[in-house]
């Protein structure tokens, strides 16, 4: 099978390289065997590659990127259950390290079978972005119980994969959300996906403003932030006493300053890493966060743009265009096109 590896952490275009290896053997107990046919691209991938997870390389070998996609089951391990999955069956899988190969094994219980009215392009993108933004509000009610009701939650790179997910879920629960993003372009298509959303470019000299009245002049209890850096400071001031800035990743190259008026103010800083999903969420909450995520997808299949689809062959060009600036919908890298 082809895969994409890397055995040293740097840059992907110098690190990462196309190699044929062994087909994996076959499943054991609880395993499935998936043929992947598409994985979405994320920041996260190429921060994995760039050595910033603290992920052990193996001393003698190497890493393959990616942990969700969708593919089609091709043998399934013994204690699986056949009622629920079987041979045959489109699936969506995560978090099983090893996406950016043409075939790998996953345990059972992280594969759910999809419906045949989601498309691949579509259910590729249900694995991490959507368990990120359920964490997400859930982090956000723990944080202030009713964020969101009264005013809105902010939504920084509300352009993002992520983003859509958080902005619809919220939407499902009658929650609130402002987006912030970089330029009145990005602004302006997010406004035309989401109409009932306020939406606010902070080139805009007077962005600060703008969100103060989307808030209905009243400091905000929660923001959500992807690209960390200089960027935070400038969300604080917009916080109220005991409010919460929720890091979930980490775009911008520069470090974190977090300003000393967040101090006396109690104001908290709390990461969410889908990582930690797996360990921190019941069995139960997984699959109901699993449902919702298909439900969305089947249920506003237009807000999940596609920018570009790549052959696994061109991960490359698929890498490069994942960090264009004002990119408006997913990168995707398949198996069969």
């Amino acid at each position: 099978m082809k895969a994409i590896v890397f055995a040293r952490f740097g840059e992907p275009e110098k690190v990462l390289e196309m190699k044929t290896l062994p087909d994996p053997t076959p499943p054991g107990l609880g395993e499935v065997l998936i043929r992947v046919t598409k994985r979405q691209l994320h920041p996260g991938n190429l921060m994995m590659v760039r050595g910033m997870f603290n992920i052990p390389l193996p001393a003698d070998g190497f890493l393959i990127p990616g942990a969700d996609g969708v593919g089609i089951v091709e043998a399934v391990g013994e204690g699986v259950d056949a009622a629920r999955v079987k041979p045959g069956m489109r699936v969506i899988f995560n978090p099983s390290p090893g996406a950016w190969a043409e075939r790998l094994k996953a345990p059972a219980e992280l594969v759910t079978p999809i419906p045949d009215d989601l498309p691949d392009a579509i259910a590729a993108q249900m694995g991490p972005n959507a368990v990120i933004a359920l964490m997400l509000l859930r982090a956000a009610q723990r944080a202030a119980p009713d964020a969101g009701r009264e005013i809105p939650i902010l939504l920084n790179a509300a352009g993002s994969s992520v983003a859509r997910f958080v902005t619809i879920a919220a939407q499902r629960r009658g929650l609130k959300v402002v987006g912030a993003v970089r330029s009145a372009k990005g602004a302006k298509a997010i406004a035309d996906r989401f109409p009932d959303m306020s939406v606010i470019s902070t080139a805009d000299p007077e962005w600060f403003d703008h969100v103060r009245y989307a808030a209905g002049e009243q400091p905000l209890q929660v923001v959500m932030d992807p690209v960390g850096g200089a960027t935070v400071s400038e969300f604080v001031p917009l916080l109220g006493d005991g409010g919460a800035l929720l890091l979930y990743g980490a775009m911008a190259p520069d470090p974190i300053i977090f300003p000393m008026s967040a101090v006396p103010r109690e104001i908290m800083f709390a990461g969410v890493s889908s990582s930690r999903w797996m360990h921190n969420t019941s069995a139960e909450q997984r699959r109901e966060d699993v449902a919702e995520a298909i439900e969305i997808g089947r249920g506003a299949p237009e807000k999940f743009e596609v920018e570009a689809d790549y052959d696994l062959a061109q991960f490359a060009n698929a890498i490069e265009h994942l960090e264009r600036k004002n990119r408006h919908g997913a990168v995707l890298l398949s198996s069969d096109l």
